[in-house]
């Protein structure tokens, strides 16, 4: 009887492979459906038992630490699907992602507004013994109802260095050049007076910060190559420690902008090398989770910020809060293993032996004595894997979906600034909730459902069709739209948007891309939303004409998004049937499924994302 690899597959897809063992030969997706319909469920339920006796070792589920005997993969001989040791890696390397979001989001507290915090500025006065700060606004200052203060703090009369002027209100208005702070903490606004025409240097920043985040996911594939990811983490982390301190010590504008690239660039770096290891060490449905899991520190670092910035008082304070817990990790990365698939695919073989029989203990399995790792024999080149044809037209609308999900997820993230008021704590705080309910609902249609890309549109259309809606939000007397209605549309889009990223991250691009060439045009989708990713502090700072602009703009990308991704769902999962109807290899078959190539783990260790490069082991 020929051996199957059933332990790869979840529930469904061992169902729908069984069925067409019973049926003697391959089904086309049409075929499967129909038949399964007809079959009742207690005549199916009869059917599987029966051939599960029939196959040896697949009576009863193997545990997940337990390695499979006839797998030729040396990783997973040694250590199974999931276990203890995994979830200690996991745990370990997942803590790079916490202060990876405080970095990102650090921006809404140490360029907080005055305003946000109780404070205020007006232009600087001409003789601080004559004037009080009340009197100079209110006579100085024109009224405005678009500042929360209710004057224009940029503008002053005309008239004001006379101050004998008796009528001011006949001068016209000049800009201000130089402005007072009436606040009880200090920020980055405060320090280098970044309001009125200046406040844009603000965004200056941010992008500086993004464009490390661009360049180092192109430096970590570039870097995987011959340094493993154990490595690149810890050089990452001291990178990250000593811009990150220096950020908080230097007066200097420019150089903070220097620094704050690099802050971004280590960044990245770390959080890509440590995603390597973690689908590296597990396998099967349980590298899904992982993943997830994974991502899901970066929401418990966005939940905690805002609270880390009412404790710290000051932006330097803050700066130093969120940068020296790297330092404990440094610490911890003694503890931390290295990826064996990449010792493996550098000739490390002792190195990685050495580590496999190490962590097999720990997950309770006994090695033979003459187990050995060995990098696995070139196989034979697959002309028909080769020549499959790129479909532009798919990969097109996975780009369009990447570049909207990432802008729509970080980018909207920073604009939680200008929805629902002052409470900046309070609404980041919503928005990691909302990331973590999006992406336990992403998880769920990645291991559960069969139309994954479908559903996922629907949710799209909901979060961007709500995030549109806030122009129908009444504004109130100062002409603004924030409020708790508009935070309540803004959270339905960040639910959305987070399902989206876990979809996509964990497979959702791989599905329409060829094995061959999916490492590297998969780092170029997610590059490319990366790039778009940097003009997101730019279109945030629209808000300040209306509120609703903004959230508008991340509605209209969430759209795109979900017209994508039901071209996709209605080409391909609706069309054809799920993925896994499509690669099944055939029963009446006798070639056994493809095994883990040497070029498939090499391209598994030069993606700086998710990519499963398993061949059909990548059936989960």
């Amino acid at each position: 009887m020929r051996c199957v690899k059933w332990h790869v597959l979840v529930r469904v897809n061992l169902r729908s492979a069984l069925i067409s063992q019973l049926n003697g030969g391959e089904l086309d997706p049409f075929e499967k459906r129909t038949r399964r319909q007809r079959t009742s469920g207690a005549t199916r339920k009869t059917l599987l038992q029966t051939i599960l006796k029939d196959w040896r070792g697949i009576a009863s589920w193997q545990s997940l630490t337990m390695p499979p005997s006839e797998s030729s993969d040396p990783v997973i001989v040694a250590l199974g699907y999931f276990g203890p040791w995994q979830w200690r890696m996991l745990l370990l390397v997942a803590l790079v992602k916490v202060p990876a979001a405080w970095q990102m989001m650090s921006i809404l507290f140490l360029a907080s507004s005055p305003e946000s915090f109780g404070g205020m500025y007006f232009c600087a006065r001409t003789d601080r013994d004559r004037w009080t700060p009340q009197e100079w606004i209110e006579k100085w200052h024109p009224k405005s109802n678009k500042y929360l203060n209710g004057f224009d703090p940029c503008f002053v009369y005309a008239g004001y260095a006379n101050d004998s002027a008796p009528s001011p209100y006949n001068d016209g208005l000049i800009g201000c050049k130089d402005f007072e702070f009436l606040v009880d903490r200090t920020t980055m606004i405060t320090q280098w007076s970044l309001v009125c025409d200046r406040n844009r240097l603000i965004n200056v920043v941010q992008s500086l910060y993004l464009f490390g985040i661009f360049c180092g996911g192109v430096v970590t594939y570039s870097l995987l190559k011959i340094i493993s990811p154990r490595t690149i983490i810890v050089v990452g982390a001291a990178l990250q420690v000593a811009a990150g301190i220096a950020l908080a010590l230097q007066p200097i504008y420019i150089l903070h902008c220097f620094l704050k690239f690099l802050v971004g660039l280590s960044a990245c770096i770390m959080f890509s090398a440590g995603y390597q290891i973690v689908v590296d060490v597990t396998s099967g449905q349980p590298k899904l989770i992982a993943g997830v899991c994974y991502e899901l520190f970066w929401s418990f670092g966005a939940l905690s910020l805002g609270w880390m910035n009412e404790a710290a008082r000051s932006w330097v304070n803050l700066q130093l809060m969120i940068t020296c817990p790297t330092l404990l990790f440094i610490l911890l990365c003694w503890f931390l293993p290295d990826s064996p698939r990449w010792l493996i695919a550098h000739g490390k073989h002792k190195q990685a032996e050495n580590l496999l029989r190490s962590a097999a203990k720990v997950n309770g399995n006994i090695l033979p004595d003459d187990y050995a790792v060995s990098k696995p024999d070139k196989p034979a080149t697959n002309n028909e894997a080769e020549k499959e044809p790129l479909e532009k037209m798919k990969v097109f609308c996975c780009q369009l979906i990447w570049i909207s999900t990432i802008v729509t997820y970080y980018g909207g993230l920073l604009n939680f600034r200008n929805v629902g008021g002052t409470n900046l704590p309070g609404r980041t705080t919503i928005a990691g909730v909302a990331e973590i309910v999006g992406t336990i609902i992403g998880l769920v249609l990645v291991l559960k459902s069969r139309y994954k890309i479908g559903f996922m549109s629907f949710l799209l259309f909901i979060g961007g069709i709500c995030c549109v809606c806030s122009w129908a939000i009444t504004p109130n007397f100062m002409g603004s739209r924030g409020g708790w209605a508009m935070v309540g549309l803004a959270v339905v889009g960040r639910i959305s948007i987070a399902c989206s990223l876990a979809v996509m991250t964990n497979g959702g691009t791989a599905d329409y891309i060829p094995i061959a060439r999916r490492p590297f045009i998969t780092m170029l989708l997610l590059t490319g939303g990366r790039f778009f990713l940097m003009g997101a502090p730019f279109l945030n700072s629209l808000a300040f004409y209306a509120d609703s602009i903004t959230l508008s703009a991340y509605g209209v990308l969430i759209l795109v998004a979900a017209l994508s991704s039901f071209y996709l769902f209605f080409t391909s999962e609706y069309k054809h049937g799920p993925l896994t109807a499509r690669i099944l290899p055939k029963a009446s078959s006798n070639v056994k499924p493809k095994k883990p190539s040497d070029e498939n783990i090499v391209g598994t260790h030069i993606n700086p994302c998710f990519v499963n490069d398993e061949g059909i082991e990548r059936v989960i």
